[in-house]
């Protein structure tokens, strides 16, 4: 690799860092740690695109985390009153969740702020510079992607 490859590759290495150190991704909501406040997010979604009911593997496919991170945080909401589980009206074997109230007003609120936070960072950078940042961070994801299939 050459010597200014090699400077480039640092240099994205330590922005990098610094993006994973962000403080916007990691602020709780209501008390709720930041990972469980992406699966209540995710809960909200899911219950919106489709009126089937929402399951721990529906949640575990679209946040790419496994079922049994995902069944922990889901205890953890449940405890606190975020999401209850319910049986499906046609086949009480499956059991589904949804959020409670509570969970609906903390999911409003981190929509909220991340709703404010990518609103100002378009506004700082501008629309072109928006769009060139989700064309770049699109094409890193298909990267990173391409490189784990690639080790599977």
């Amino acid at each position: 690799m050459n010597e200014d490859r090699s400077s480039l590759v640092k240099e994205m290495i330590e922005t990098f860092t610094l993006f994973a150190k962000a403080e916007w991704r990691k602020q709780s909501v209501s008390g709720i740690k930041s990972s469980e406040v992406r699966v209540l997010l995710c809960l909200k979604m899911l219950n919106e695109e489709n009126d089937h009911g929402v399951n721990i593997s529906d949640i575990s496919k679209r946040l790419s985390v496994t079922s049994p991170t995902i069944t922990q945080m889901i205890k953890s909401l449940i405890n606190g009153g975020y999401v209850e589980r319910y049986n499906d009206a046609k086949d009480k074997r499956i059991t589904l969740l949804r959020l409670t109230d509570k969970g609906a007003e903390a999911a409003m609120k981190a929509s909220e702020r991340y709703l404010l936070y990518f609103s100002s960072l378009i506004e700082r950078l501008g629309e072109e510079q928006s769009k060139t940042l989700i064309y770049l961070l699109n094409e890193m994801y298909s990267h990173s992607q391409e490189i784990r299939n690639a080790d599977d």
